[in-house]
């Protein structure tokens, strides 16, 4: 998967957070995390060492969210 598909299980939400609309599992360096529908990812939340909203916004910002 390339690294942008990631935005293909979340939702952006109006007041910043995002959301997982389909589960699926987080490799990171440091650990596999499952990340299940419904979960809610805001600034400063970090999952396997990683900041994740920040991650995606990025992410959105250069490929679209």
């Amino acid at each position: 998967m390339a690294k942008h598909e990631i935005l293909n299980f979340f939702e952006h939400r109006r007041d910043g957070a995002w959301v997982c609309v389909r589960p699926f599992t987080l490799t990171t360096r440091s650990a596999n995390v499952d990340i299940r529908q419904g979960m809610r990812f805001d600034y400063g939340k970090r999952v396997g060492g990683v900041d994740l909203a920040e991650y995606l916004e990025r992410l959105g910002s250069q490929f679209g969210s």
